[in-house]
């Protein structure tokens, strides 16, 4: 069942403006829409970063010390995984896909991940069909979180709100021992779909959970003076606040009030709005003029620029942001932009989590009643 949008641009053709203009930046710039001399100073202070949090990890004196350094690792790892992984995945560090993704590979894997499954969902699903019901594999996140008001609700999903962040903080405990197993072995998500998993890919998977844990536990353990219980008990504690940390990072972007939901027609599967609108008004900034944010973040806080352009570097969405919010304002649609901070963005996602649940279930109330008053 193939879906489709209506059209690619608007009827007054803002993204072929948008992209004339961006077209021009390069060439005015001499620039590709691959990163350039800033991303290697990036990527170097970035690297250097995560090898003194991993000396000071094995230099602890204490507890104490021992937590704040395997915390000081996760944010580490977790930034260059955002900033170069996710580029890597698109393939727009260098222009070279096979560098790329190895890159990409190599910084999912030192964090326990695997990116095979995580680069074809991501790019085949998100990116194509963002918000969009039964197509989108990241509102396939829990039984026990409903981010879609298309989906149906069970009676516990009315505290959602309420239990919600407190799943958040093993939401990669869980992507690292439960979910990368979990959709090689179902091969399909949402709009990908793979017949059948290289072996090499089964090898490489496991390969990077033993490798993870032995880095993480097992070395700690024993070339410190930890004990194994200190050091389980340093990495859980990491886990829980970048964990709880990247889920408000990825759900900020998509799953808020602002943002809208779609279910493609049923009869056409033609989902009835532009790509560009669709693109829009279902992404959404956080802190797009900061430039701490944009060197932690790397394009997820410029993430509309990142949807009408995935294959661009982040490097330029700064830029490519200006260019995108003017010539919506210069179309009398520049309210389809928005943008606010991050604690901002965390407020809405549980109010959105609150009313997407309590809306569908009173949905589900009113159609029982009618159905049962026909009945009658």
């Amino acid at each position: 069942m193939s879906f489709k949008y209506s059209s690619k641009d608007s009827p007054d053709f803002i993204l072929k403006q948008i992209k004339e203009k961006v077209d021009d930046y390069y060439l005015t710039n001499n620039y590709t829409k691959n990163g350039n001399g800033y991303l290697i100073l990036k990527f170097v202070a970035q690297f250097i970063l995560v090898i003194a949090s991993v000396y000071w990890a094995f230099h602890a004196s204490s507890f104490l010390t021992l937590c704040f350094a395997f915390l000081s690792v996760g944010f580490t790892m977790l930034i260059m995984g955002i900033n170069f992984g996710h580029d890597g995945a698109h393939g727009c560090l260098t222009g070279n896909k096979k560098f790329d993704g190895t890159l990409f590979q190599i910084t999912y894997a030192i964090q326990g991940l695997g990116g095979y499954m995580w680069q074809i969902r991501h790019n085949s699903a998100h990116h194509i069909f963002p918000n969009v019901y039964d197509r989108d594999s990241d509102l396939e996140m829990s039984p026990l979180i409903l981010l879609n008001p298309k989906q149906k609700s069970k009676p516990i999903h009315k505290y959602q709100h309420i239990y919600a962040p407190l799943l958040y903080v093993v939401v990669t405990l869980f992507w690292i021992f439960a979910e990368d197993f979990i959709i090689m072995i179902r091969k399909d998500s949402a709009n990908s779909k793979i017949k059948k998993i290289p072996t090499i890919e089964w090898i490489k998977i496991v390969a990077i959970k033993v490798i993870y844990v032995f880095n993480f536990i097992v070395l700690p353990t024993l070339i410190t003076s930890f004990s194994l219980i200190q050091v389980f008990s340093a990495f859980l504690i990491m886990h829980f606040i970048i964990s709880f940390f990247l889920t408000f990072t990825f759900f900020i972007s998509h799953h808020i009030q602002e943002i809208t939901y779609v279910r493609a027609n049923e009869e056409t599967n033609i989902i009835e709005n532009s790509w560009l609108s669709h693109q829009i008004n279902t992404t959404i900034d956080f802190h797009p003029k900061s430039y701490v944010a944009h060197f932690l973040f790397g394009g997820f806080n410029t993430h509309i620029a990142h949807h009408i352009f995935p294959e661009v570097c982040h490097i330029h969405y700064p830029t490519l942001t200006q260019i995108v919010k003017e010539t919506l304002e210069e179309n009398n649609v520049g309210h389809w932009y928005k943008s606010f901070t991050f604690w901002q963005g965390m407020k809405s996602h549980i109010l959105h989590l609150k009313k997407t649940a309590h809306g569908i279930l009173e949905a589900q109330k009113n159609e029982e009643i009618t159905a049962l008053a026909t009945s009658n």
